[in-house]
């Protein structure tokens, strides 16, 4: 394993803990069901709407670490698990996909890689 990769998890684990308030909340106050319900309790600079974007956005940029190769999905997902963040994202960033239709993108392919993962890891 490459120095490299370890100083990534270090520091993508800085940005995780630093963000702990974010992530605590999107687990367990976090309710919209639908990008419509998001939009009307999340609106503009509200501190939900910050806590939601700071969330995806740390899954998003893992995910583009993992896709590029940056670090081990053995060593990432050994530490995080994107799964139970995705499932209480997907619709909403599905509703956002209808203007924005990359969004997100790289965190739903964390999640997709994290499944494949966890399956192969029970065999």
């Amino acid at each position: 394993m490459a120095d490299r990769e370890v100083d990534t998890l270090f520091s993508l684990y800085e940005i995780y803990d630093r963000n702990r308030d974010s992530i605590l909340w999107f687990l367990e106050d976090f309710s919209a069901k639908s990008y419509e319900e998001y939009k009307q309790k999340y609106h503009g600079t509200s501190k939900e709407r910050c806590h939601f974007i700071r969330v995806c956005g740390f899954f998003e940029l893992s995910g583009t670490l993992v896709k590029r190769q940056m670090i081990d999905t053995n060593l990432y997902f050994d530490v995080f698990n994107p799964s139970p963040f995705w499932q209480r994202a997907k619709s909403i960033i599905e509703g956002m996909r209808e203007t924005r239709p990359f969004i997100y993108e790289n965190f739903e392919l964390l999640d997709q890689l994290k499944v494949k993962w966890a399956k192969k890891r029970r065999k």
